[in-house]
């Protein structure tokens, strides 16, 4: 469905609700838009995000009040920090994402306005962070506006994005080859002749599906040229 970029102040975007990212205390997280969201909030804001007495797990979302903010509802997510790139941070912030549209839904929203999540201090690259919030976006029913905090951020919702190289072959596990990828996800490709199957894995499901048995014989060379190529030649 429509998804829009913008530079504007995000309270003045028209939607049925605004996405506010927390910190693990429950502030609100750097960033321009989610300071004006938490600054037009007030206390009533804020008030009803503390009261939560259970931590909000990284990935999640959650409802607060909306206050005098100019939308019916108000969502904040707690989004994920970029650490080392293997501890599934790109797996997390795709979660965010459909946590955050799953909850738009069942409120009956049709429009939402949010900005670029993980970006900022959390150290995300951008060009990730920005990839996966395109692409969350466009499998949701509704009209998604993203706030480009930066023009940066707003340079790079207009880039168009490549598919993830191979940087190297991790080995295999039963019917499956791993590779690891240039934007810190892991391909998985059957082995079988008569499937062309390409999965994208996360970093510890790798870990998991590898070196666990050291009597399987090494691949040929030639092998994991012809799954590179089934990788290459896969539009997942």
């Amino acid at each position: 469905m429509p998804v829009h970029v913008t530079q504007e102040d995000i309270l003045s975007v028209r939607a049925d609700a605004a996405v506010l990212a927390v910190e693990i205390a429950f502030d609100a997280a750097e960033g321009s838009s989610c300071l004006r969201l938490e600054e037009a909030g007030g206390e009533r804001l804020r008030a009803s995000i503390h009261r939560r007495r259970v931590m909000l797990p990284v990935g999640s979302a959650d409802l607060a009040e909306s206050g005098a903010l100019p939308f019916r509802h108000v969502l904040y997510t707690a989004a994920p920090r970029w650490l080392t790139g293997k501890a599934n941070e790109l797996l997390v912030l795709h979660r965010c994402y459909e946590s955050l549209f799953a909850l738009a839904s069942s409120l009956g929203c049709k429009s939402l306005v949010t900005p670029f999540l993980s970006t900022w201090y959390y150290r995300f690259p951008l060009d990730e962070a920005v990839r996966i919030a395109l692409g969350e976006a466009e499998k949701w029913e509704g009209e998604t506006v993203f706030v480009a905090d930066t023009p940066e951020l707003l340079a790079l919702s207009q880039k168009t994005w490549r598919k993830p190289r191979i940087t190297s072959y991790i080995g295999y596990y039963r019917d499956h080859a791993i590779f690891e990828l240039d934007n810190g996800l892991f391909a998985r490709v059957d082995l079988r002749r008569e499937r062309t199957a390409v999965d994208v894995i996360p970093y510890f499901e790798a870990c998991f599906r590898t070196g666990t048995d050291p009597t399987q014989p090494p691949l040929p060379e030639e092998e994991i040229a012809r799954l590179r190529r089934i990788y290459e030649e896969n539009d997942w």
